[in-house]
């Protein structure tokens, strides 16, 4: 399989997460905490990048001081870095976008032209991912129609404030995509000053993941870190930069509608903190405050409902998305959304037959929280 690694990265795509990283209110001196008790201090070369890191986003603070208001009103939430803000909505922005913009201007006139029922179509199927809020094939949004959409939205299980904010951006939505458009053309601008300190990030990244390709098949390799058995896709494989999201590992098939006709190059975004000190399958410390935290996320998940039971109908056979949503009245958008934390967690294994992607529990990972769980608070092994 060709597999290309890119050193160049989507101004535009970084924009919105350097927004989202300030609207969140995120501290790259707290990831490297977290990942440091999690990971028991990995970082040696890393720690330079660690440094650009940080200009970058002392800066943008600066920058941004005036805009906080907005910058929280569109794209501070709580939930996980994947999850749709309002900001994001505003744009009709996408993890992946299909589309590609040379600049803002290209990006706003791709907006102005949505027909409208276009726009009420995109805006609904976004709806339903909102800050990972779960949704039922019942309450779905199945049409074009304006009125199905804020039907929707009002019976979302978001507070009211939400749902007025929500609905301000789809009837207002011309004033709303001019101030994020704003606040993004501010971002870019911002990270263009900064072409030195990324360019050192990106060569960083292409030197380390060419000298892992040479070194280790790629589908071994991703099969190894997340017990994923990744596609034969014809038209390869496309490695990519992420610099604000600098932990990140994010995966994409681009498949038809069909689910099982590749239409192009599968696309992965990898953290560009990965390298020679910090491989994505560094293991956890298992006895120190780092696994501590892990296990409180993973009891985390494992309290909501509908991925406890995705986990319950999985724990000793394979299904796939659309299975899972049949069988328990879930959307194949928020059964995706669910295995994307569950899969963050390593809560579940997959595997790809026949172009068809299949998720089993990982009993293995469950049973070894459930057993920290019972040492901790019953002091019986």
């Amino acid at each position: 399989m060709k597999i290309k690694v890119c050193q160049k990265i989507d101004y535009i795509a970084e924009g919105m997460a350097l927004l989202q990283h300030l609207g969140r209110e995120e501290k790259y001196y707290i990831l490297k905490e977290k990942i440091d008790k999690k990971y028991g201090s990995p970082f040696e070369e890393g720690l330079e990048k660690w440094k650009r890191l940080n200009q970058i986003e002392q800066e943008a603070e600066a920058v941004f001081l005036e805009d906080k208001e907005e910058l929280c009103y569109y794209f501070g939430t709580e939930e996980d870095e994947d999850s749709i803000c309002a900001g994001r909505l505003a744009l009709l922005w996408e993890e992946f976008q299909k589309e590609r913009f040379a600049d803002i201007a290209a990006l706003k006139a791709y907006l102005d032209g949505i027909p409208e029922n276009e726009f009420y179509k995109k805006f609904g199927m976004l709806l339903q991912t909102y800050k990972n809020i779960e949704c039922d094939d019942s309450k779905m949004v199945k049409t074009n129609e304006p009125l199905a959409v804020i039907s929707y939205l009002m019976q979302m299980e978001i507070k009211d404030e939400e749902k007025w904010k929500v609905q301000n951006i789809f009837i207002h939505r011309a004033e709303h995509q001019e101030k994020v458009l704003r606040l993004l053309e501010k971002a870019c601008a911002l990270l263009m000053r900064f072409q030195n300190e990324i360019s050192f990030l990106t060569q960083g990244f292409v030197q380390y993941w060419e000298a892992m390709l040479q070194e280790e098949n790629f589908a071994d390799y991703i099969k190894d870190v997340i017990g994923v058995q990744i596609g034969d896709n014809p038209h390869g494989i496309c490695l990519y930069p992420s610099v604000i999201r600098a932990n990140a590992f994010i995966m994409y098939s681009n498949l038809e509608d069909d689910g099982k006709t590749y239409c192009g190059q599968d696309i992965y975004r990898m953290g560009i903190l990965f390298g020679t000190d910090f491989d994505m399958r560094t293991r956890r410390f298992h006895q120190d405050i780092g696994y501590e935290n892990y296990v409180m996320q993973v009891l985390k998940l494992l309290s909501d409902k509908s991925k406890f039971e995705i986990l319950s109908y999985i724990h000793n056979k394979e299904a796939y998305g659309s299975e899972l949503a049949k069988r328990l009245n879930l959307t194949t958008a928020t059964v995706s959304h669910h295995m994307s934390a569950l899969l963050a967690a390593a809560l579940v294994n997959v595997t790809r037959r026949d172009k068809r992607v299949y998720y089993s529990a990982n009993k293995e990972a469950l049973a070894e929280v459930l057993d920290y769980c019972k040492n901790v608070l019953t002091d019986k092994s």
